[in-house]
């Protein structure tokens, strides 16, 4: 069977300005990319993975974690050589997306031209795919780059490749292609994906005028290929199936779909292909959704549904562009549904961008092969005016999403607290460990348990005193991210008629608090004389003994334990001692009100 590029022919030859036009596409984007980059910081995910990586270190426990329904062995390797090298470095995490992002620049270049040509379509499918603002949350978020890059960099080599392939029927070519799909799943599992892209790709290339003739034709003769490509995915699915836990969440009826369509196409690609969405909203620190007004929802509308008209209204190989496109979409934003609807799931998050960026490879396919079959008419000298001007207006409205989006980006203060963490960690007592605690909600929230956990937050810091569960000295990390002295709020125990709690060697004791505590991990202060150095084992009501040391000499101890109730059960070890007071709860700073008289969290983030 032979092939042909979409490119008609009318428009091979090449165009004197291809070069220049690649050119100011690719560095446009460089540049706006390193503005984001720039203000940007780590971000959620991103402390979560490195701190897996750092505590679980390069094993089978984190190449095959299930991560949020994800498993990602390889994205899994470069976050563990990344912590090595530097954790919680920014500036080595922006060198390495910078690679991923040069090899995704390379990649898309060579598909576009391989489907479109030395001309004009390419150039516009590259300004599509490079320079829409709804891709910049997904290239300059490293957890999402991570798995997007690789994918869409793969995905398209191996467009390159397959069409290569088609052409020839070279068996390296056919090799590559399938390389580059397994190592595109072992970054992400929506590489699943890649090879229904690829049987679309063959579409577009069939000479054969119709979407479904060509695709019918495709199935027909080339179906010991198709049958290669299902065992590769069948075979990839038992071994994921064995990993991963599932996060499989259907939408909860036809209005779910509905909305999730509508968030999709007009609020995130429609405004796209214009330079939107121009407005972002935060929805929580730093990270933003697009948010376009009306008027440029009805812009988008305007070109997009121009676009599709104009390659659509008669056969050809633009006609079968947008049915690739529509179907490769369709095949996304059901990914998308049964991973992240259901009755908690809302679908306007798709408009954060990342997750219809896979499906940006062929709608700027679909546009350039447009834009090539309306080259006659575009040509025409009474449009150029008007051409010049739309252009404008679009890049525009590029830039001013894209700075609005960096502008929201920014807005990290994620940055300062581990700078100051860091800082103060380093310059620590390290013979005086620290009791774990949450961080500060703008870091992690309390669902990512236990990743919120300082000692998984911070432990790729390689200066540190490290955390136990039991310490002599009291101490916080604020919100500020400053180590500061710290005490309890919390319940107290009720006066021993005898002045103290006395605890044999060998013997418990059970001492009542002034009030129930909620089943939780809370901090125990024991104020104690001990007679000999020895252990006790320190319980809140039925939760587990944590083991703490006691010093000869009155002292205190500050115990972490889980537990609730209104008891905490003292048992010696080898040790005799007199405990002299009890209090149970949370961990705050000595230097503040507290008491429920003043929002501590209001007090610590007004701090800077």
């Amino acid at each position: 069977m032979t092939t042909a590029t979409v490119e008609p022919p009318g428009v091979r030859k090449r165009s004197r300005t291809f070069e220049a036009g690649v050119s100011v596409v690719v560095g446009l984007h460089l540049v706006l990319w390193t503005v984001v980059m720039a203000g940007g910081w780590l971000y959620w995910d991103d402390f979560i993975l490195q701190g897996q990586a750092a505590r679980l270190g390069l094993s089978t426990e984190l190449l095959f974690n299930n991560h949020d329904g994800h498993v990602m062995p390889l994205t899994y390797a470069v976050v563990w050589l990344t912590q090595e090298l530097g954790g919680l470095d920014y500036g080595l995490v922006a060198w390495s997306m910078l690679v991923g992002e040069v090899v995704l620049v390379v990649a898309a270049v060579a598909a576009f031209t391989t489907l479109l040509g030395r001309g004009v379509a390419t150039v516009a499918a590259l300004a599509v795919f490079l320079l829409s603002p709804i891709m910049l949350p997904g290239l300059t978020w490293w957890s999402a780059a991570l798995t997007l890059v690789p994918l869409m960099s793969c995905a398209l080599f191996a467009t390159v490749s397959h069409v290569r392939y088609l052409a020839t029927g070279s068996m390296p070519a056919l090799i590559t292609t399938f390389g580059l799909v397994v190592t595109a799943l072992g970054f992400f599992e929506k590489s699943l994906l890649i090879p229904a892209w690829l049987f679309l790709v063959t579409v577009l290339v069939d000479p054969r005028p119709g979407f479904f003739s060509a695709a019918r034709s495709s199935l027909a003769t080339r179906w010991r290929l198709w049958l290669g490509w299902a065992v590769v995915l069948i075979v990839y699915l038992i071994g994921f199936s064995q990993v991963s836990e599932g996060r499989t969440r259907m939408p909860t009826g036809p209005g779910q779909v509905v909305e999730l369509l509508s968030s999709a196409v007009f609020n995130t690609i429609g405004v796209g292909l214009v330079g939107g969405p121009v407005r972002w909203t935060p929805v929580d620190f730093s990270a933003s959704y697009a948010d376009p007004p009306a008027w440029v929802i009805g812009l988008g509308i305007l070109v997009g549904g121009g676009l599709v008209i104009a390659g659509t209204r008669r056969p050809g190989v633009a006609r079968k562009a947008w049915w690739a496109a529509a179907v490769y979409l369709a095949l996304d934003l059901t990914a998308f549904a049964v991973g992240r609807l259901g009755p908690a799931g809302d679908p306007a998050v798709v408009q954060a961008g990342r997750y219809v960026a896979t499906a940006m490879i062929g709608i700027s396919v679909a546009v350039g092969a447009t834009i090539a079959s309306q080259l006659p008419v575009l040509r025409r000298p009474r449009l150029r005016a008007p051409l010049v001007a739309a252009a404008a207006i679009a890049g525009f409205l590029m830039l001013v999403s894209s700075l609005s989006y960096a502008a929201i980006w920014s807005k990290n203060p994620a940055e300062g607290w581990v700078g100051n963490a860091r800082a103060d960690l380093a310059a620590s007592d390290p013979t005086t460990p620290l009791l774990d605690q949450d961080v500060p909600d703008f870091l992690l929230l309390p669902v990512t348990h236990p990743y919120n956990q300082a000692s998984w937050f911070l432990a790729p810091l390689p200066q540190q005193p490290g955390f136990a569960t039991s310490t002599d000295e009291l101490q916080l990390l604020d919100n500020r991210g400053k180590l500061v002295p710290a005490q309890i709020d919390g319940a107290t125990a009720l006066p021993s008629p005898d002045g103290c709690y006395a605890v044999p060697a060998g013997a418990a004791v059970t001492i009542a608090l002034e009030h129930p505590l909620i089943a939780w991990a809370h901090t125990v202060a024991l104020r104690y004389t001990a007679q000999t150095t020895g252990f006790v084992n320190v319980s809140i009501g039925d939760g587990k003994p944590v083991a703490a040391e006691v010093l000869t000499g009155s002292h205190s101890v500050f115990v972490r334990a889980e537990g609730g109730e209104s008891t905490v059960t003292v048992t010696s070890t080898d040790a005799v001692l007199c405990i002299d007071a009890v209090q149970v709860g949370k961990v705050i700073p000595t230097d503040l009100a507290y008491g429920g008289r003043t929002d501590i969290t209001d007090q610590l983030q007004n701090l800077s």
